[in-house]
């Protein structure tokens, strides 16, 4: 079986994982970046897109 994030990474098993860490992967680039998006502005962004 080939090793992929999906199957290896414990935070993809569920969506609410799978969410939580790309909202906080999303926060931290922007935060670097300067940005000022709120953590619950790309949980908004996130659920928008997925639903």
């Amino acid at each position: 079986m080939k090793k992929t994030i999906a199957n290896s990474n414990k935070y993809f098993s569920d969506a609410k994982g799978k969410e939580k860490m790309i909202i906080n992967s999303v926060y931290t680039s922007a935060k670097v970046e300067g940005s000022k998006t709120t953590k619950k502005e790309l949980k908004e962004h996130y659920r928008l897109i997925h639903s």
